[in-house]
């Protein structure tokens, strides 16, 4: 498998196997990274994966840049909220063992909040940068 692919199943993994998420976004999570047709609220989205080759002397590494969406309907802003800190604390709590790849690093560098157009609905961001090199994780 790619890396993009291996880092991307490791998030996904520790995203819908934490308690923390599934009290959120209810068992199975609602975490999504393909394109699931009218998923009940609140639920999330990977909106986007960008690789850079981060390489060093040591070996092959690549730093990952993945944006999730979340979409709350219920709990007006502190519902969106809570639920970004579900998914921030899975990712520091996550244990990358089985990702196939190294994990170096994996953090949290944005996350925001606000209201959607149509005025129902709150939209969540947040931002995981995750470096890994190659071998088994």
């Amino acid at each position: 498998m790619s890396a993009e692919t291996e880092v991307q199943a490791a998030l996904m993994n520790a995203l819908t196997g934490n308690a923390g998420v599934q009290a959120e976004f209810g068992v199975p999570a609602r975490v999504y990274d393909d394109e699931t047709e009218a998923p009940a609220y609140p639920f999330a989205r990977l909106e986007r994966h960008e690789l850079r080759p981060a390489g060093a002397s040591a070996g092959e590494a690549d730093e990952h840049f993945i944006t999730l969406s979340v979409t709350s309907r219920y709990g007006g802003l502190r519902a969106a909220k809570e639920a970004l800190a579900a998914l921030r604390s899975a990712v520091d709590e996550a244990d990358w063992s089985g990702a196939g790849r190294h994990i170096v690093l994996a953090h949290t560098v944005y996350s925001d909040v606000m209201r959607r157009f149509d005025r129902r609905a709150f939209r969540g961001v947040i931002r995981f940068r995750i470096i890994s090199e190659e071998g088994a994780g």
